[in-house]
């Protein structure tokens, strides 16, 4: 949920509508072409982010990065900055291929079965449909002039996401899936356990939790 509520597919879907707004020389389409080309490099530089800082440090900063981006061109759109807008646009599609991107899909595999898997996967899409379809009756309600109140929505979503992933996101680079299953036995060794790993990220879960093996 926190990827799908970032705002990206507002930019993605909509995007000839929001930077026709923007007052460049550049077309609104020229404009869409430069931010899929960014979306596509960034993805191979947010792969090997994952690989040196794992997963939960990487998506709660660049949500927070999303939460100010969001404001950015929010504030920008309606001010009528431009540039504030393009700039803030491009640096929102970097941050979320560095995070909510991949870490999504990667972290889904890794904590979940199949069918749990399947599900979080069905909800995902639903608000991915659910935000297709609302999109532009809410632009067509508020008038193409105030879509900025659109991306403030989104920056308060992704602020409300924030809180999520630093008391329920655990980190699972380089941990068994015997320790991934038993983080996410949410007893009442959990708050502890959360404790230490943030003290000591490369805590053993058998050494907090159950005793040792």
């Amino acid at each position: 949920m926190v990827q799908q509520l970032s705002g990206m597919n507002v930019i993605m879907f909509y995007s000839n509508t929001v930077f026709s707004k923007t007052g460049s020389s550049m077309s609104a389409v020229t404009i869409t072409g430069i931010v899929g080309l960014v979306n596509f490099l960034t993805t191979f530089v947010g792969m090997y982010l994952l690989t040196k800082f794992g997963r939960q440090k990487i998506m709660f900063w660049c949500t927070v990065a999303i939460v100010l981006l969001n404001v950015m061109i929010g504030i920008s759109f309606q001010s009528g900055w431009g540039s504030g807008m393009i700039g803030g646009v491009f640096a929102f599609i970097a941050v979320f291929e560095f995070g909510p991107g991949p870490i999504t899909w990667l972290y889904m595999a890794e904590i979940m079965q199949d069918k749990a898997q399947g599900i979080a996967t069905m909800l995902n899409w639903g608000i991915n449909l659910l935000i297709s379809y609302f999109v532009p009756n809410v632009i067509h309600w508020i008038g193409d002039d105030n879509v900025g109140y659109i991306f403030l929505f989104f920056a308060m979503m992704s602020f409300f996401g924030t809180f999520f992933i630093h008391f329920y996101m655990f980190e699972t680079m380089g941990k068994s899936q015997a320790e991934i299953d038993e983080m996410f036995n949410f007893n009442k060794d959990h708050i502890e356990l959360r404790k230490q790993q943030k003290e000591n990220p490369g805590i053993k879960v058998k050494d907090t939790v159950g005793g040792t093996d």
